[in-house]
């Protein structure tokens, strides 16, 4: 899609005022109570809520600056959202993002793939899908039975769910007309600094994947923000309704309280290392705005947010990590933590396209239907360009039907994830992606729209790692996700892919689709055909999570307690998905907002 001049006109008189200057002129050592290393969701809520109080003074790093500064409205325009997504590594813009590619993956045939993760302030809620989805229950059970700390079972962490929510409920005769939404009771609050709301603009596609799914045996159920990741239902997402903007961290928490004299954010700026005194205690962060090296004294606490790449990168440069890894980078060992950048799970995903009878994206390929969507989208926040893509999810665990061929071990290591833990989820998609190595690349060039089911594997048993290729931070970490490299996933994936041509080929589906299975086509039958297809067409969710795990003191593999704190030194935590104890099954960023908002309130209360 074509980005549009009128568009970056109005992302321009948006962001007027907004950007803040790191110290450039001169460069001397600063103090505050907190500084915070990262501007993504984690650390622009931790800071935020750390200002609240006038009397504690907080600082944020952060090595981008305004997405809008850099790329217009890529940030701002829903429809924009697969910029930069693809698995090719010419499918970036080191502008905004750390153009990360994996070392060679075993599980797809040595593919490294370019692994997209934001440099900016907000962090990869700039970049992401923007779907919003709380995790399970029983999820959120085995975290508090893991870590040993019953705060993060749902009864407590759907209070800081709601603590950052804003939640505004389809507008009628405005948002997904000719559809029915639904909430739980109980599940909506209004009092948080996060829009969460429905596109204005429903995918025809996806009406008819609704119709498809329910006869299929995955029926509609409220909005996935109760606690439950089971049945099928139109998909919230991060989107404020009163422009049809995409809502994130900064959008949401920085902007409104930029005025605040407690609160200084260094953007430019790279966290080069944690600086620790005899006694183990985070003192400070050594950094580098411009070609200035300087320090951030921390007279309280140092609080790492730079994701699940960045935040081990960061522990393991500043000596806190595996002690043969530092050893051989001559990095004195501050804390010997060998979990520190391990254990680190992700979700995948894959999909089928057919040619269909609709309006899809893909009639935005033509330049006057662009043309007319951009016009709406600049007037009113509505139209196609108001819509994320993927609109409508379902969630299921695999049925019996396609569960008699996995193996006994598959089937008794499944027994093991909580009832209410879907395997699977189901994604619309309302254009062609192919092999995905550009999430924007145009549909085939036949006259034909396009529409394209994904699944989702959510429940993966793979673990990879990232470490260090040297002590800095301006050399790129080594991303090794080591996806699809146990005999569980591969079963799954498999099932996964029939369980999706099952439900396109649902009677109902037959109303839309235009001749057979386009992409990849009947010829893929076997499940040895199915597994290779998969491994050439994947993608990653980009959902890593649990580098820096949360565990309980005695396991020798956990990075930081239930309170975020580092073991083996002081002052010092970690708050994004890299302390997730697993990857979560659903769509993370809620929870990330979860833990930050559960963890600004452990730090006022002493905890």
């Amino acid at each position: 899609m074509a980005k549009s001049k009128a568009l970056a006109v109005l992302a321009a008189i948006s962001r007027c005022g907004l950007v803040i200057a790191a110290p450039l002129e001169t460069a001397p050592d600063l103090t505050f109570d907190y500084v915070v290393v990262g501007g993504g969701p984690g650390g622009l809520t931790v800071a935020t809520r750390l200002s609240e109080d006038p009397n504690v003074s907080v600082a944020i790093i952060e090595a981008g600056t305004w997405s809008e500064s850099v790329t217009g409205n890529q940030s701002q325009v829903p429809a924009y959202d697969f910029f930069y997504n693809g698995k090719s590594a010419n499918d970036t813009n080191p502008l905004v993002e750390w153009d990360f590619v994996t070392s060679p993956q075993a599980g797809i045939n040595g593919q490294s793939v370019h692994y997209t993760r934001a440099k900016s302030l907000g962090g990869c809620t700039n970049l992401n899908y923007m779907g919003y989805t709380q995790t399970a229950k029983g999820a959120l059970q085995k975290w508090a039975d893991t870590v040993g700390d019953s705060s993060y079972a749902w009864e407590t962490a759907s209070k800081y769910y709601k603590k950052s929510l804003n939640f505004t409920g389809a507008i009628e005769n405005r948002d997904l007309r000719n559809v029915t939404t639904s909430e739980s009771p109980g599940s909506i609050s209004v009092d948080g600094p996060l829009h969460v709301s429905y596109a204005s603009w429903a995918q025809s596609f996806s009406t008819w994947v609704a119709l498809a799914m329910d006869s299929e045996g995955i029926p509609s159920t409220d909005a996935f923000i109760n606690g439950n990741l089971n049945g099928s239902s139109w998909l919230t997402s991060t989107i404020n309704p009163t422009n049809g903007h995409r809502e994130s961290a900064a959008t949401a928490y920085l902007q409104p309280v930029l005025s605040r004299q407690n609160l200084k954010v260094f953007d430019l700026t790279l966290g080069e290392r944690i600086l620790f005194d005899s006694n183990k205690t985070a003192v400070g962060v050594q950094v580098t705005t411009g070609n200035q090296t300087y320090t951030l004294n921390a007279k309280k606490e140092v609080i790492v947010s730079g994701g699940t790449f960045m935040s081990p990168q960061l522990l393991q440069v500043s000596g806190v990590g595996p002690a043969d890894l530092l050893k051989k980078h001559n990095i004195p060992v501050v804390a010997d933590r060998p979990g520190v950048g391990q254990n680190m799970g992700d979700h995948v995903f894959f999909g089928i396209a057919y040619r269909v009878n609709l309006e899809t994206a893909t009639s935005l390929e033509d330049a006057a239907t662009m043309l007319q969507a951009e016009d709406q989208f600049n007037r009113d926040g509505t139209g196609p360009l108001s819509s994320p893509g993927g609109d409508y999810a379902g969630y299921e665990k695999i049925p019996q039907s396609l569960r008699s061929s996995f193996s006994a071990a598959t089937l008794e290591e499944l027994a093991e994830v909580p009832a209410d833990w879907p395997e699977m989820q189901y994604l619309t998609l309302p254009t062609f992606v192919g092999d995905f190595e550009s999430a924007t690349a145009a549909s085939p060039d036949d006259g034909f729209k396009y529409a394209t089911l994904l699944a989702t594997l959510i429940a993966p048993s793979s673990l990879g790692n990232v470490t260090i290729a040297s002590p800095n931070m301006s050399d790129k970490p080594i991303i090794n996700p080591n996806w699809l490299t146990t005999q569980r996933d591969i079963e799954l994936v498999v099932a996964g892919f029939k369980r999706i041509r099952q439900i396109l080929e649902a009677p109902v589906m037959g109303n839309i689709t235009i001749g057979p299975e386009y992409y990849p086509g009947s010829a893929v039958q076997t499940d040895d055909e199915i597994h290779a297809q998969v491994q050439t067409s994947f993608n990653t969710m980009y959902h890593a999570s649990a580098s820096c795990r949360m565990g309980k003191s005695s396991d020798p593999d956990a990075v930081v307690d239930t309170h975020a704190r580092v073991y083996g030194v002081k002052n010092l935590r970690v708050v994004d998905a890299s302390a997730f104890p697993f990857v979560l099954p659903g769509l993370p960023q809620a929870s990330v907002y979860m833990l930050a908002e559960k963890i600004a309130d452990d730090i006022k209360n002493g905890n």
